[in-house]
């Protein structure tokens, strides 16, 4: 059984115009934008919203003028694909364990990037006196007391069939469902609002993504990811390119369509319980949105009010 902190939490995608893309999205999934990360644009490359639906995250990132001008990997795989998914991003229960497991995985190729963040106060409190820097594979996530704490790392596209990070977040990221610990990559002030809609009229959170890898066979790059998040997930025997996380939720793995894009090509939504289904399915920035039952055995948020 996976460790319940082994979620699917967030999918990046990556537009032309932010504001317009991000308008579509939050009418589309009836949630709010959180979060927009300031040092992201402090870089001068790329600008992002951050849309929470339910317990996942939905982030969309722009290129700047800036980034038109230097051309680049992002401006360049918008001249390819047009808007289209990004990254996925798995949480993991030991960011040290699972950054050295990721990187040996395919051509070894790595750590691609990865950040530190370490702030005084607690979930909620906001990131007044956050302090960062360059993640070292390997190393332990800090874990003070009356702090907040998160580490990312990313790793090559060409391994996990898509840009592919983790993240470790502290504390209380394990606790499922209606969320409300550690997630630095939409801030630290979204907790303040899941009491009073845990989520919109829409989805509660992601149910699975589907990647389409440019290289590598997708049972093959299933297991990479199985040996490389390891903590109990799983692939049954039956659905070789299926991984399988905690809560329910999946990563599936296949081939491209010719001529057809590369990445993340695919979501599964977990509809939300009691509310008008809205669309079966759609696409949106190149990426087919589908609505699913959430199975009986997972805890829905009529079970919890």
């Amino acid at each position: 059984m996976a460790d319940p902190t082994l979620r699917l939490r967030q999918i990046c995608l990556l537009a032309r115009d932010l504001e317009w893309t991000s308008s579509v999205l939050c009418t589309a999934f009836d949630a709010p934008v959180v979060f927009q990360d300031p040092r992201m644009a402090a870089g001068g490359n790329l600008i992002n919203t951050h849309i929470r639906l339910g317990d996942s995250f939905l982030e969309t990132i722009c290129p700047t003028d800036l980034a038109w001008q230097r051309s680049t990997t992002q401006t360049r795989l918008l001249e390819r694909n047009g808007d289209c998914g990004y990254m996925a991003i798995v949480q993991v229960p030991d960011v040290a364990l699972a950054s050295q497991s990721m990187s040996v995985q395919g051509t070894r190729r790595g750590i691609v990037s990865g950040d530190w963040n370490v702030c005084p106060g607690s979930p909620g409190s906001g990131l007044a006196g956050v302090e960062s820097g360059r993640y070292v594979m390997g190393e332990p996530l800090p874990k003070e007391p009356d702090t907040v704490s998160g580490a990312n790392v990313q790793f090559h596209p060409r391994d996990f069939g898509t840009l592919a990070e983790i993240q470790e977040n502290w504390p209380n990221q394990s606790d499922f469902p209606r969320n409300k610990g550690a997630y630095f990559p939409a801030g630290n002030t979204w907790q303040n609002g899941v009491d009073a809609r845990p989520h919109g009229g829409v989805t509660t959170g992601f149910a699975a993504v589907e990647i389409a890898s440019r290289e590598g066979d997708p049972e093959e790059v299933c297991q990479r990811w199985l040996n490389g998040l390891g903590a109990g997930c799983s692939i049954d025997p039956g659905k070789p390119t299926t991984l399988n996380l905690s809560g329910g939720q999946t990563m599936r793995f296949v081939e491209p369509e010719p001529g057809g894009r590369t990445g993340v090509i695919g979501v599964d939504l977990w509809a939300a319980p009691g509310a008008y289904r809205k669309f079966d399915a759609m696409v949106i920035c190149g990426v087919k949105w589908t609505l699913v039952d959430q199975p009986n055995d997972r805890p829905c948020e009529s079970e919890m009010a």
